[in-house]
């Protein structure tokens, strides 16, 4: 069972102990066995029984025990119960449509002095959504591998919603850095650092930055380095004293391959901005612009060898034919990684505002997938569009059946679908819900599964026959069988939904 020093150790990152007295003598901590949080109303908590962890919000406090004599009966309910420990919320806002305001630290810490004479366990965190700690706390006693994936997901979703709105580096780490309550440092391949960040209303995290210029390679708790082709792209850094927690162990794992994508991101942005003074012209034909982006392979052999770097020049040449030029240009070389093109496309409310029809006749010559970026208008955005096209690309090539034309303004989406190989336990649970289709025969086993995708991924029975070459009544029979077999109706929602990301999971076995 989980004791609250161990709770505040492995859930929760820049919790300290409140109580302020002197070498107080260590305390065996009793187990936590639900928790209860204190509201802003009588009764202030639903029940108080042995074992509960109380989480009491200062908002909360302010207006349930405003006075020492509220303070001490709060402390004697807590005894009495008696709880696990208490929990204390710093700047915690009011519940809505309450009229106190924010508590000031006096009552809060009057609280942790008499929580502590009481020989009750109490720590003190820094959280702003009192609901959304209760849910991972129970989470956590409930099963805390999986709470501690849950929140390192939050973690590199807020992230991804940074990279996205162009926060950079500098804003990814911030976000790191508030979400582990400590001080973080991303630092570059030669160590050099490259963002710093020190929550403000931690006191310690000053300091620990003040460290860390003065000794890079000492004042650290923990160095990640960041994953690169080459070696390392440089590290994710820890700050301060305090020894990582599970927490941060388990997420630091999770967010150092997109804290490296974005540091080369970032890398190749600025570096295609510099060189767009002497880079050649966009087609006469915009703006708007969009950019055009797909790997550059050849199937077998070196790629330097003589026939391979004549084979890429072909295959531009004929690039070259499929739009005027000026309409489309390509960039770079036959040596390049990637074949990058900049078309011009009609305004918003032309014919076609993204250039799709002319990336899907790419998509389909080149035969694998084409990322378009969104439309700029400004010579100097074309770096960034390049980048984003990139970002695209890479996040639509690794789902099953990558689409021919990967759009930028869909990158959320192909990210969210790439993510669901992280859910835990997701393929098991997929294998248990397509268990009816994966026994038998494995020709059977390979109709089925094809027959669900061409159902789900198109949009009725004809067009699931045309993706299949089959008559349409094959596939009625095929999911009057499939529904027969399983006992789905494929018609509900849910159903529909849930077999689609099973289907992410297992392939044709």
């Amino acid at each position: 069972m989980t004791t609250l020093a161990e709770l505040a150790a492995r859930l929760l990152p820049g919790a300290r102990a409140a109580d302020p007295r002197p070498a107080l003598p260590a305390l065996a901590q009793p187990a936590i066995n639900w928790v209860r949080v204190l509201r802003a109303r009588v009764p202030a908590f639903d029940a108080l029984e042995p074992g509960d962890l109380a989480i009491v919000p200062a908002a909360a406090l302010a207006i349930v025990a405003p006075g020492p004599d509220d303070r001490r009966a709060l402390v004697e309910a807590c005894r009495a119960a008696p709880v696990s420990g208490v929990l204390l919320v710093e700047g915690d806002p009011a519940p809505a449509g309450e009229s106190a305001g924010r508590a000031g630290p006096g009552p809060l810490d009057d609280l942790a002095v008499a929580l502590a004479a009481a020989d009750l366990p109490v720590v003190t965190i820094q959280r702003s959504d009192v609901a959304a700690l209760e849910r991972s706390v129970i989470g956590f006693l409930l099963g805390e591998s999986a709470e501690l994936e849950r929140q390192a997901t939050l973690l590199e979703a807020r992230l991804e919603r940074l990279a996205l709105e162009g926060g950079g580096p500098a804003a990814l780490v911030g976000a790191v850095a508030a979400f582990f309550g400590r001080a973080v440092a991303l630092e570059g391949r030669r160590g050099d650092a490259l963002a710093v960040h020190a929550p403000p209303d931690l006191p310690d995290a000053a300091i620990a930055v003040a460290r860390y210029h003065a000794r890079p390679r000492q004042a650290v708790a923990l160095r990640i380095p960041l994953p690169a082709t080459d070696g390392a792209a440089g590290s994710l850094v820890l700050l301060g004293d305090r020894a990582p927690s599970d927490l941060e162990r388990a997420s630091v794992g999770r967010i150092v391959g997109f804290l490296a994508l974005e540091l080369s991101r970032d890398e190749a942005v600025r570096r295609a901005r510099d060189q767009a003074r002497r880079a050649e012209a966009l087609p006469a034909g915009g703006p708007p612009w969009v950019v055009l982006l797909a790997r550059q392979r050849i199937p077998g052999g070196s790629a330097d060898a003589p026939e391979a770097h004549e084979r890429r020049e072909a295959i531009r040449r004929e690039l070259r034919l499929i739009a005027p030029a000026r309409r489309l240009a390509l960039r770079g070389d036959a040596d390049s990684l990637e074949i990058r093109a900049v078309l011009a496309v009609d305004p918003p409310g032309g014919g076609e505002p993204e250039g799709l029809a002319i990336a899907g006749r790419i998509a389909a010559f080149l035969d694998r997938t084409v990322a378009v970026s969104r439309p700029f208008a400004s010579i100097g955005d074309r770096p960034a569009a390049e980048g984003e096209a990139r970002a695209t690309l890479e996040a639509a090539e690794v789902l099953l059946g990558a689409p021919a034309v990967a759009r930028a303004s869909r990158l959320p989406a192909y990210r969210l679908l790439g993510a669901v190989h992280n859910l835990t336990d997701g393929d098991r649970l997929a294998r248990a819900l397509l268990e009816p289709l994966l026994a038998g025969r494995a020709d059977v086993r390979r109709e089925h599964l094809a027959t669900l995708r061409a159902i789900l991924d198109g949009g009725g029975v004809g067009e699931a026959a045309v993706a299949l070459g089959v008559h349409r009544n094959t596939v009625a029979y095929r999911l009057r069988r499939i529904e027969e077999v399983t006992g789905w109706r494929l018609a509900e929602p849910e159903i529909r939904l849930a077999v689609a990301v099973g289907l992410r999971f297992v392939q044709d076995d």
